[in-house]
């Protein structure tokens, strides 16, 4: 791409802009005369003011060299300090000294390091972005470094490991062009390693899938859900609505039109748009989709993101109803919903507690308790409560109408689910050891511990990723990091 720069407020005379796009950097003098060429994509831009503190004389020249080749150029300052720069020449006649640099630095410049011809120095970089591209190696790595920050293994080596060896069994020849929903059918990509929820889609520059060429002026569209899974892979026009694509998504995923929430760079898109106009490009996108098929009466949903504001969408037009804005400084990572009295509970990326009125958007409350985020809730709407766990390992009581934590309790290790028997007041956490451990909310006692999950996972020579947990009837399902 090209980046022209058109005008400049409050730079000194003389100065040397400096662009940064990804891997590469263009710099220029003001006023900069020329456009800068950078690579395209979604690169961070760094934009640098340098000033100028020295330059040499007019009609400078080299001195007489002294024996080893060394001569001394003096520099006139800006702030009248004293500046010099001592060089050493070489006449290629007599030995070489030792202070002088080697000649491999050069010849690895010729041949298209950072001192080669600019032509040489671009298609290096651009074949070094192709194949970083082509691969998917920026996602891999970004996600990667998330996951395991996420969850922190003992072993961090034989967690990295493991996980390339999934990314070389995922790195298959040719993908199809449709990925159906069904269950052992999904193929994801090799960048689906983080588990981590987001709120800000990422472009990818997808290459055609091998097969039938594509209609001529077809968008490539990949359709993943909000943990990086590929649900589908299709070719769709420019002009086609978003209620058609949805039609189509049924189709292929068994998901109800209705039920069925796209997001490009993190807003939603209407039925009633085209690709087009939400500035969608052709050579290959990632749109998110996001479902609640688990209520067929459902019409609204609520999401939270990562500013820690929450947002009202409505099932049926995929329009939103109403923004409650900025809720705190943290983003939302867990919630729980009560719709017949408008009522909401957030966990948040700082360890934080919000109670929300969803019919007037207003946060109500707010309490602080655990030191790591909120990764898993269970809420009493009749008995105004709430059960919260963290990464930090506590598990957490709360009532609405108290200032304070009601009771604290130690899991150990980073919880993953809740599950609450409330008349009983018996709570059941997956934590993320593999265990499955029972409390008593009446005297806050550890009741047991299942180790039956955590155990199969072992035996497998995996770790458990998830857990669903059926506190009253006294049973749970494990999600291993095998798959099984």
């Amino acid at each position: 791409m090209e980046l022209s720069i058109l005008d400049t407020c409050g730079l000194p005379d003389g100065s040397i802009l400096s662009v940064r796009s990804g891997p590469t950097r263009r710099q220029s003098p003001l006023p900069c005369a020329t456009p800068f060429k950078l690579p395209a994509g979604p690169w961070p831009l760094r934009i640098d003011v340098l000033a100028q503190l020295g330059k040499s004389p007019a009609g400078t020249g080299l001195a007489r060299p002294g024996a080893d080749g060394r001569c001394r150029v003096p520099l006139d300052a800006r702030d009248g300090r004293r500046m010099s720069v001592t060089l050493q020449v070489l006449d290629g006649k007599g030995a070489r000294p030792s202070t002088a640099p080697s000649p491999n630095a050069q010849r690895g410049g010729e041949e298209g390091g950072a001192d080669g011809p600019p032509a040489r120095r671009r298609d290096t970089e651009a074949e070094a972005r192709a194949y970083l591209d082509r691969h998917r190696l920026h996602e891999f790595m970004h996600t990667l470094f998330e996951l395991l920050l996420r969850e922190r293994p003992v072993d961090p080596y034989s967690f990295v490991a493991e996980r390339f060896r999934e990314a070389a069994r995922l790195e298959a020849p040719g993908v199809p062009a449709a990925l159906p929903g069904g269950a052992g059918a999904e193929k994801p990509s090799r960048s689906s390693v983080s588990t981590a929820p987001t709120s800000s889609p990422t472009v990818h520059r997808d290459e055609a899938p091998p097969g039938p060429a594509s209609p001529g002026g077809a968008f490539q569209v990949t359709v993943r859900n909000m943990r990086g899974w590929s649900l589908a892979r299709l070719a769709a026009e420019p002009d086609l609505r978003v209620g058609a694509l949805k039609e189509r998504l049924a189709a292929s995923l068994g998901v109800p039109p209705a039920s069925q929430q796209l997001l490009w760079w993190a807003e939603t898109m209407p039925n009633d748009t085209t690709l087009r106009e939400h500035g969608v490009p052709s050579d290959g996108a990632t749109v998110h989709l996001v479902y609640g098929a688990r209520e067929p009466r459902l019409r609204r949903t609520l999401s939270g993101s990562s500013d820690g504001g929450l947002k009202l969408w409505s099932l049926e037009d995929g329009e939103l109803l109403r923004d409650f804005g900025c809720g705190g400084p943290s983003a939302v990572l867990a919630m729980s919903v009560h719709w017949e009295s408008m009522r909401a509970v957030a966990g948040c990326l700082d360890g934080r507690l919000q109670l929300w009125d969803v019919e007037s958007g207003l946060c109500g409350r707010s309490w602080a308790g655990h030191r790591e985020e909120v990764t898993a809730l269970d809420v009493d709407w009749a008995g105004a409560r709430a059960l919260s766990g963290a990464s930090d390992g506590t598990v957490m009581l709360w009532g609405f109408d108290q200032d304070g934590c009601l009771l604290s309790l130690a899991g150990g290790s980073a919880v993953r689910a809740l599950a609450v028997d409330w008349p009983a007041m018996g709570a059941c956490g997956g934590l993320g050891s593999g265990l499955v451990r029972l409390w008593s909310l009446a005297t806050g006692a550890r009741l047991r511990d299942v180790d039956v999950g955590a155990a199969a996972a072992a035996a497998a020579g995996t770790s458990v990723s998830a857990v669903a947990i059926d506190c009253v009837g006294q049973r749970a399902v494990s999600g291993l990091e095998d798959g099984h």
